[in-house]
């Protein structure tokens, strides 16, 4: 299997021959998106640089997790959205004809995968779902959410390769966190024990890697961010627990160990 990061939540998955794009986020191209999602590192690959793919993944349909070159690159190669409800509609809208929508317990295949979506709890999208996905290696994809006890129920039947899994999230004073940062990524790794646990969502400013240590992703600050992600991954090694923070761009190789 190999993962390549292409930015903030945006990885593609390749799979016993099947390529994912999970929550396509290729902007900001408006002003009212650079306003409210100020990203700190440019995708690492434009989305006319994909000529091969076969489904995208969309937790839900929050503007940097799918927006419209990302609708365009679907149309463009005939792939397929499997996503939330409010992703299914916004890719029906946009002209894209192979549209899966899925819940929370739901399932589809694509090829050799099955793709299970699992809850996520986000107090801005109540649709968002997350996916597990199962081929010769089993990959976990979070979305945007909330490390909850519902979730870690339906996640414990799967064992997990790889989990990529949001590490940084918004903090609203009548909603609290939107989603998980790294305190909370931890617990997950523990309960969890994947053999890769990796951490996205780190390209947009303002969003909280560890709020009570007062550590945030700001324009400008992507040393400290640095050094808090390997303190964290140095943490977590040390208890056994493997962790890899994928370099944009650059593709790393996933090798189930023999056991």
């Amino acid at each position: 299997m190999r993962l390549t990061l292409i930015g903030h939540m945006t990885v593609r998955i390749e799979l016993d021959g099947i390529a994912l794009l999970t929550d396509p986020w290729f902007g900001p191209r408006t002003w009212l998106e650079r306003r409210l999602a100020p990203r700190t590192l440019p995708p690492a690959l434009s989305p006319e640089e994909i000529t091969a793919l076969d489904a995208l993944l969309v937790s839900h349909h929050h503007i940097d997790h799918l927006d419209e070159p990302a609708l365009m690159l679907a149309r463009r190669l005939g792939c397929t959205v499997i996503g939330s409800q409010g992703a299914a509609r916004q890719a029906r809208r946009a002209g894209v004809r192979d549209v899966v929508p899925l819940r929370a317990g739901e399932t589809t295949t694509l090829g050799p995968l099955t793709i299970h979506a699992v809850p996520a709890e986000h107090p801005l999208a109540s649709d968002a779902v997350g996916f597990v996905v199962i081929g010769t290696h089993s990959v976990y994809f979070s979305g945007d959410t909330r490390w909850t006890p519902a979730l870690r129920a339906a996640l414990s039947p799967f064992p997990l390769d790889v989990a990529l899994v949001q590490a940084a999230c918004a903090h609203y004073p009548l909603f609290g966190n939107d989603g998980m940062s790294l305190p909370d990524v931890a617990a997950l790794a523990r309960a969890l024990r994947p053999r890769w646990t990796v951490p996205l969502h780190l390209h947009c400013a303002g969003k909280w890697l560890d709020r009570r240590a007062g550590i945030r992703i700001e324009m400008g600050n992507a040393d400290q961010v640095q050094a808090a992600l390997a303190d964290w991954a140095a943490a977590l090694r040390s208890e056994g627990l493997g962790v890899q923070i994928l370099e944009p761009g650059r593709p790393a190789e996933y090798v189930k160990r023999e056991t």
